[in-house]
């Protein structure tokens, strides 16, 4: 083992630097070699490395719609609502005035 007790803190920051270094290659490396010996273990099988572990392809999540707008703002028809989620000022305005929702459905 190294005695780092001798070592000055620049020497100490360098010596880090390398072993963080040295870490990302052998990091890369060991995983090469696996990579190597999974595709030989597909092969003896009779399969490819993508057929066994999958393409690494990420699927892709389904569009869902942000929803039909089942209320406008009478004072400002581009202000829409669709009823999900929190309520708008304008519909929480509307409401404190003492009128129904059902009057602003599209």
């Amino acid at each position: 083992m190294v005695d780092l007790s001798s070592q000055t803190l620049s020497q100490l920051a360098d010596l880090k630097k390398q072993i963080d270094v040295e870490i990302v290659r052998r990091k890369e490396s060991e995983k090469q070699n696996l990579r190597a010996e999974m595709q030989r273990m597909a092969a003896a099988a009779g399969l490819s490395l993508a057929e066994v572990v999958g393409s690494g392809e990420k699927k892709t999540r389904k569009v869902t719609s942000t929803g039909v707008a089942q209320f406008a703002n009478p004072a400002d028809a581009s202000q829409t609502w669709t009823g999900r989620g929190r309520k708008p000022q304008w519909v929480l305005d509307w409401l404190a005035a003492g009128k129904a929702l059902d009057a602003l459905r599209v």
